[in-house]
């Protein structure tokens, strides 16, 4: 499919001029936030629905119409179950229609983008994978686009036949019309508003669930379009992209101030410990304005809830034994073996949900696990030390993770789901264009936390000792975290071998953060200050390689995962490359039981859905695969005999890609929805 330009099919700029004084009213509604926005995930022709917080933007989207007070005419939707939710809902709570009998009718034209092989994959793993230059070109680009998926210049194409066939008309006999649509449509429409071709296309972050004027939409593009504004959204997508490798780069630059500096008293301790909340405290606060824990709390599978907290039951039973057998600890020079140990007690730590959004989980059980075992650990561990009376270990510090669970955790999080539920259109909307924030505030974390905890003399005792105790408990350190940190990992990873078809991948991979991920900071925090060891350099050294381990290592761990991902992306890609040679005749054989060498309607309907086996690897639904069939048909059967042929299937896939993509069905496809 070719990019038009305006001197071909479509209006001229003075017929676009023309139509901007037309005395009908268009509003145009991006749909509500769907299960793959909460999970960072491309949908684009994946069927997915509304999660509870787009529901309330949908119902967001019909209190602004009916503000405005405009009634509407004609209507039409998306074929997508997201589109046709938001729809159903803003015009329930708007009674924006003139009356029951008006129209709402489907148009593929205005469905999602397809991406291709990217459909269900994590926005952070493929930006990882493809560089931020190459995302944004294959992405964003009017004449690029993902294998097996769609160009801008392609969507630009049907957005505006759609809207000079179907909405001007309308317009131009005095009618109001609702279209409501994905993101990937309205902002190509938006261009041709504008009177600008393609090549002018930047992605906006458009709003989920607000009702915006044609004039309006226009307005947001230009506005959004900006030098500041795209300087932001470039900030922010890079401060995500890179977050792992900024935590561990701001720990590795606060160690070596500390280290070059020779600074013996490091950061005061109340300031240290005002910044570290100050810090969790916004981070926590961007992680809650995309986190619904009221309907979270129904999407954790019992499973990877006993797989969690089983294992948590199994540290802290071994744990217990450990400290309470006096195996471990005969003498105050024993304390840093009773370190290790609790290292493997503490709770995940509360930035778990950040890993799960940039590794590809599925957000919920990182989120509640972490909050459930964040309250309920600490006050198992006051009631562990008062039992052992005799360990050297500073728990009035409990009282100071308690501060965090209150400001840096209760208090934020409350405030981004406050904000949530009283504004969810503008409060997704921040938190798309200020996430970076969030990102932000853990580096600063991160960067003060190697500044406090790296001994002044840290170089010496790695490269040339000048004292033999320090050096000693230095390396001695170096080698038990080693063992720790390599310990949990195997141990995790041998739990998701073991489990492997109870969990989804997306499941698996958040019970793989959760169990490797301990809480460094109220770990920390039970050791600082602590006087009573003969040996203060190994407690040093402990805390010290515990938090290079808790900041470094998930970098590591990004890179394997990226190195995995961007294999079984390239083996995607080159699969849908084989496929359209190899596969398509493959499949119409299976499927032409009869011998006819042609394919019915029913036959299409299944070979649509093998097709989505094969790429998106998840089926429509039966009546969305029929509805596509129906549709598809007016392209398929070219020489309209009623069936297709091979030929005409293999020229429908070479020109349109192997993703079954409702974008490309042709101007007439639409249909009343009852």
């Amino acid at each position: 499919m070719e990019t038009i330009s305006n001197s071909e099919n479509l209006p001229t700029s003075s017929q676009i001029a023309e139509n901007n004084h037309q005395h009908g009213k268009v509003y145009f509604i991006r749909h509500g936030e769907s299960t793959s926005n909460e999970r960072n995930i491309f949908a684009g022709v994946l069927d997915v629905d509304l999660t509870t917080f787009g529901r309330l933007q949908a119902r967001q989207a019909g209190i602004d119409l009916k503000k405005k007070g405009v009634k509407f005419d004609v209507v039409y939707v998306s074929h997508m179950r997201r589109a046709r939710q938001t729809c159903e809902i803003a015009l329930a709570e708007s009674q924006a229609l003139k009356s029951p009998d008006t129209p709402i009718q489907i148009d593929h034209r205005i469905s999602e983008k397809s991406f291709g092989i990217f459909a269900g994959r994590n926005l952070n793993l493929l930006r990882l994978a493809l560089g931020y230059e190459g995302f944004e070109e294959m992405l964003h680009s009017h004449n690029e686009a993902p294998p097996a998926g769609e160009k801008i210049g392609q969507v630009y194409e049907r957005a505006a036949r759609f809207y000079e066939e179907r909405v001007v008309p309308h317009l131009q006999r005095g009618e109001n019309v609702l279209v409501v649509c994905h993101q990937y449509v309205l902002e190509p429409l938006a261009l041709y508003l504008s009177n600008l071709p393609p090549t002018a296309y930047k992605h906006l972050k458009l709003p989920n669930g607000k009702a915006l004027s044609r004039e309006e939409l226009v307005k947001f593009r230009d506005k959004e379009s900006g030098g500041a504004a795209s300087l932001r959204k470039q900030i922010n997508d890079l401060s995500i992209m890179w977050a792992i490798l900024l935590y561990a780069a701001a720990f590795l630059l606060g160690c070596l101030v500390r280290a070059f500096s020779g600074l013996e008293g490091g950061i005061p301790s109340e300031l240290f410990r005002a910044i570290i909340v100050a810090c969790l405290a916004a981070s926590t606060f961007y992680a809650y304005l995309d986190i619904d824990f009221a309907a979270s709390k129904r999407k954790v599978s019992a499973t990877v809830k006993y797989i969690v907290y089983a294992w948590m039951l199994v540290r802290w039973v071994v744990g217990l034994f450990l400290i309470f057998s006096g195996i471990l600890y005969q003498n105050p020079s024993d304390l840093y073996k009773v370190m290790w140990v609790l290292f493997l007690m503490v709770p995940p730590a509360l930035t778990s949900p950040i890993l799960s959004v940039l590794w590809g989980g599925n957000l919920y059980p990182s989120a509640i696990l972490s909050r459930t075992l964040s309250i309920i650990a600490p006050l198992a561990l006051i009631v562990t030390f008062g039992l052992a009376k005799q360990l050297p270990i500073n728990s009035s510090s409990l009282q100071f993770f308690l501060v965090i669970l209150i400001v840096g955790l209760a208090i934020p999080g409350a405030l981004g789901q406050f904000w949530r539920e009283k504004s969810p259109v503008e409060s997704n909307h921040h938190s798309k264009n200020w996430k970076f924030i969030g990102v932000l505030a853990v580096a600063l974390m991160a960067l003060i936390t190697g500044f406090q905890f790296t001994l002044p003399t840290f170089i010496n005792d790695l490269f040339s000792s000048t004292d033999t105790n320090r050096s000693l408990a230095c390396l001695q350190q170096l080698a038990v975290a080693t063992l720790v940190f390599a310990l949990i990992r195997i141990f995790a990873v041998l739990t998701s071998v073991f489990t492997k078809g109870k969990l989804n991948k997306a499941e698996a991979q958040d019970a793989y953060i959760l169990l490797v991920n301990p809480n460094f900071f109220l770990w920390a925090a039970l050791f600082v200050g602590v006087s009573a060891s003969t040996n203060q350099e190994t407690v040093r050294y402990a805390i010290f390689w515990a938090a290079l381990g808790f900041f470094s290592i998930p970098l590591i761990e990004q890179i394997l995962f990226m190195n995995s991902f961007g294999n079984e992306l390239l083996r995607e890609t080159l699969r849908s490359s084989r496929m359209a040679t190899e596969e398509i005749k493959k499949l119409f054989f299976q499927l032409d039981t009869d011998g006819s060498r042609a394919l019915d309607r029913d036959e299409i309907m299944e070979f649509l859905g093998r097709i989505e086996d094969m790429t998106t690897g998840e089926r429509s639904s039966e009546e969305v695969r029929k509805y596509i069939t129906d549709y598809l048909f007016v392209t398929l059967d070219a020489d309209k005999n009623g069936t297709v042929d091979l030929q005409e299937l293999e020229d429908y896939v070479s020109t349109y890609g192997l993703v079954a993509n409702l974008n490309i069905v042709p101007a007439t496809a639409s249909k009343i929805v009852k």
